[in-house]
């Protein structure tokens, strides 16, 4: 069966390699194949992340491609897309066809990893859920993200990233009182691809780890030594909580309920505007020095009297009053002028960048972490790099997010599913 004729659909795009440079390698997780059934972010955040250990991603998309490629206008190639498929292949099907449906399995079939990002029933109503999969290869590792996992009254809802991050309490603990809007990154989806990620690494070790074993029975090896997948779900929702574990677990062992100004009033955290208007962060943590050398940088040694401040505790209580003291004292010199006596007096502290700020930061820029490559047309494009640094097995090359279709034709015409 061609390419053709199963889905109707499919672009020849340029190579997007750039020449490998010091220190590129193939990564951990190279020779592991990935089919990604992904849209928008969740999806694709988790596919991405394992792409930029070696996996090789294989992007399966609908002939009218994921929607986040025309986000906000954008022709096959939003900003927005680009980062969350960087390092992937690209094949066209139409999964509600025969034909598309028989393209996929073929594809499942020598794949290590599928993973998946519809609501609950969907891919078993299409043909490939889990059990289907299952039967085709035994060692694939799928995954399941959902908005609310697979069962209760919220479950079969659309799950947007709003709707997740209201739902799990993470505007509860960002959104300043009295602000009745969302904010902030996509955070459910993002941190549901990275428990995607982290779930999947963790199956793919376990998988090897049965077959050594020769550990037949209950949890999926073969007692031939034979390698066996299993199925992960991973929600949005629950990847929250996760994350939430301080407040969660403050709230259920206390009932205290934590909001924005919690953690910082804990940790004594503080944020501070020089006279050029410039904002910084100071984070005094636990340890006494830390306050004392504050006082000395800023020239305040009154404030260690004040019975309000006088002890840790009394600053937690006290937090609104000592933040309104400390931005009086900054407001008299400019930022870098705190920044320089901060620094010489080793208390922890920081420039509170914008991203238009962050890749010039000194210390940002002394990490590599842009990279230049070649774009979707040839151009130079610049990059984040991953932050993971792999050593003997090195970084594999970064390459552009795929045109729509790009890899359908060499990938699908293989017979019997062989690897590329």
């Amino acid at each position: 069966m061609t390419e053709a004729s199963r889905t109707g659909a499919s672009r020849t795009g340029a190579s997007r390699t750039r020449p490998a440079g010091a220190g590129a390698g193939r990564g951990p997780l190279a020779g592991v194949r990935v089919v990604e059934l992904g849209q928008y972010i969740s999806g694709p955040y988790a596919a991405k992340l394992l792409a930029d250990l070696g996996a090789d991603v294989v992007k399966v998309e609908s002939p009218d491609g994921d929607p986040m490629r025309r986000w906000e206008g954008h022709g096959q190639m939003s900003p927005q897309f680009a980062a969350y498929n960087r390092g992937k292949r690209s094949v066209v099907l139409d999964l509600k066809s025969e034909a598309g449906l028989a393209a996929l399995h073929d594809l499942a079939r020598t794949a290590d990893v599928l993973i998946e990002n519809f609501r609950p029933g969907v891919a078993d109503r299409l043909g490939f859920g889990p059990d289907v999969l299952r039967d085709l290869n035994p060692r694939l590792i799928t995954c399941s993200i959902t908005g609310f996992g697979h069962d209760g009254p919220y479950a079969a809802r659309p799950a947007y990233d709003t709707v997740i991050s209201a739902v799990g309490a993470m505007y509860s603990q960002v959104v300043p009182a009295g602000t009745l809007r969302p904010l902030g990154p996509a955070f459910s989806d993002l941190l549901s691809g990275m428990s995607a990620a982290q779930a999947v690494l963790a199956a793919l070790h376990a998988r090897t780890a049965r077959a050594a074993n020769g550990a037949g029975g209950g949890d999926g090896a073969d007692d031939r030594g034979v390698e066996v997948g299993e199925h992960l779900e991973v929600s949005m929702v629950g990847s929250l909580i996760d994350f939430l574990t301080e407040a969660a677990s403050t709230y259920l062992e206390t009932g205290q309920v934590a909001g924005p100004d919690s953690r910082p009033r804990r940790a004594q955290a503080y944020a501070c505007v020089g006279s050029d208007g410039r904002a910084f962060v100071v984070h005094l943590s636990v340890p006494e020095k830390f306050w004392t050398g504050l006082l000395t940088v800023l020239e305040r040694p009154d404030l260690a009297a004040d019975p309000r401040f006088a002890t840790r505790e009394a600053r937690v209580r006290n937090y609104d009053a000592l933040d309104a003291e400390l931005k009086v004292a900054t407001a008299a010199r400019p930022r870098q002028h705190w920044l320089d006596r901060l620094a010489a007096h080793d208390i922890p502290h920081g420039p509170l960048n914008t991203v238009a700020d962050l890749f010039d930061d000194p210390q940002v820029a002394s990490m590599g972490l842009v990279e230049t490559i070649a774009g979707p047309d040839g151009e130079p494009l610049r990059v984040p790099v991953p932050s993971t640094v792999f050593h003997r097995s090195g970084r594999p090359p970064l390459t552009a997010a795929p045109a729509l279709g790009a890899d359908g034709e060499r990938l699908l015409a293989l017979e019997n599913g062989a690897r590329a």
